[in-house]
Formats: C-alpha cells, structure tokens, sequence
C-alpha cells in the first residue's frame, strides 16, 4: 500500500512549496501566479499548507484583496473537496409489502370516492334503484 503524498512534494521539475510561494510573493498583484499556486495542491493538507500562508499574509494585511480572493477561493476549493469525500448513502427504501398496503389503501379510498359520487349523483338525478 503507497503512502500519503506529502503536499509540499513538488512534481517533478517543479520548484518546491517554499520556492513556489517565493515566486507568488514576488509577483503579488498577478492572479495567475497565486492561481498557479494553488494548482499544486489536491488535497486537503495541501489547501491548510496554502491557507496558512494566506493566513500569515492577512495577519499582517488583514485587508489585502488578493489574500482575501485566494483564501475565499481555498476555501471554495476546500469545501468542494469535503463534499464530494463524503459517503454516499442509498436512498432508504420501503419494504415491498408496505408499498403495496399503500396502494391498496389508495385503491380502496377511491373504489369509495367513486360510490359516494355515483350515490349523490343518483339522489340528486332522482334515480331510484
């Protein structure tokens, strides 16, 4: 069995977190660096790893737009990622004798509508059987 990958591994050929995040630093006001960024992580470590980053940026510029577009845009990310891990559960069905009492019970509810109709119909025409 492999183990977890490690968030701050580069791909090969790729700078490292630390040089990755040297260079967005660098280029602040460019989205596409900060988006470039973001793109190496997949997984949740990676986005707290990112997120910390933007964290520190905001402790010190807490109204930087950029900071506050790439954390809004993690968290986006993040909670896309939560949502589609989550178990999926079968839809809870009811047994097959209790779907059938249920239709009885309708068929019977309308074999009665049908005579009460049909009796008020023939007291209101004045047909006597």
């Amino acid at each position: 069995m492999s183990e977890a990958a490690d968030p701050t591994a580069p791909a090969p050929g790729a700078p490292s977190e630390e040089e990755a995040w040297s260079l967005v630093l660098a280029s602040w006001g460019d989205e596409a660096a900060h988006r470039a960024y973001l793109a190496r992580f997949a997984d949740l470590e990676g986005f707290a790893l990112a997120g910390g980053r933007y964290r520190a940026v905001l402790a010190e510029r807490p109204q930087d737009a950029m900071a506050l577009r790439m954390r809004a845009e993690l968290l986006r990310r993040a909670t896309a990622l939560g949502l589609a891990s989550l178990p999926r559960t079968a839809r809870h069905e009811a047994p097959r004798w209790v779907r059938r009492l249920i239709l009885l019970a309708a068929v019977l509810i309308g074999a009665v509508a049908i005579g009460f109709a049909a009796a008020v119909m023939r007291s209101f025409l004045g047909a006597r059987s």
